[in-house]
């Protein structure tokens, strides 16, 4: 069995300012050993339990920390291979118009989507594109408005927030160590009943209304979320945005 760790940045424990985020401010990496300790700490959790291989994807196609790059923690490699395999979202954001939300974004400003009558973010996006591909997803973390957003898309997910939104800017987080024990504790419960291993299919065909930043709305259809993916990044690519997204179609 695979563990394949899905992982952003905006939503690790620890990254308290949303400037540290930008690869250009000093504190960037420091928000990269963050991640980079998250992503461990629940490595550790699921070698313990006995998963043999632990896979890392980062969800915007970043540099991973070359601090994971070790024989414990493997880059993912796209298409994924169909080894049996679990996944944990890790760190991901509350979508873009959510409230009291820390580094909300939907791929772009100012941009948000509408999928089957709910508000939709990147949590929806990647917990169906798992999905699509028979993935149990055993965990997500992130702050508190990702948590809430968690109960309308991955409902039989267990969800751990890490921090709470003092403003778009900036937020208000657990100790590292407090977090991290969360993050731990959670998996192992989760890795321990098979019963809270949720597949999370789309629905078929997806058909999704874009709202865009200068205005004005787009429905997409699509028969799968690599079709989605690709259809979403023209739009982002349209409106000024730097594409994410269709990196991931290779799979």
């Amino acid at each position: 069995m695979e563990l394949v760790i899905v992982a952003d940045l905006e939503g690790m424990s620890g990254v308290a300012e949303r400037v540290w985020c930008d690869p250009a401010h000093p504190e960037y990496a420091r928000a990269l050993d963050q991640y980079a300790e998250d992503v461990r700490a629940v490595s550790q959790a699921a070698r313990a339990f006995g998963i043999a291989r632990i896979r890392l994807l980062d969800w915007h196609g970043r540099a991973i920390p070359p601090s994971l790059c070790t024989s414990d923690i493997e880059p993912a490699l796209l298409p994924l291979d169909r080894n049996p395999r679990l996944a944990v979202l890790l760190g991901f954001h509350a979508r873009g118009d959510a409230p009291r939300a820390f580094a909300p974004c939907t791929l772009l400003p100012g941009l948000s989507i509408e999928w089957d009558g709910r508000p939709a973010g990147e949590l929806a996006l990647a917990s169906r594109w798992l999905g699509e591909q028979g993935i149990p997803l055993l965990l997500v973390s992130g702050d508190r408005a990702l948590t809430a957003e968690a109960e309308l898309w991955t409902d039989q997910t267990t969800a751990i927030a890490v921090k709470l939104a003092r403003s778009p800017d900036r937020a208000e987080c657990l100790p590292p160590d407090r977090a991290r024990a969360a993050l731990v504790d959670a998996l192992q419960r989760v890795l321990a009943r098979r019963s809270w291993w949720w597949v999370y299919r789309p629905s078929s065909p997806i058909d999704v209304t874009v709202s865009l930043p200068a205005g004005g709305q787009e429905r997409l259809v699509a028969s799968s979320m690599n079709e989605l993916f690709v259809q979403l990044d023209r739009l982002v690519a349209r409106a000024g945005g730097r594409p994410t997204l269709a990196w991931l179609a290779s799979s």
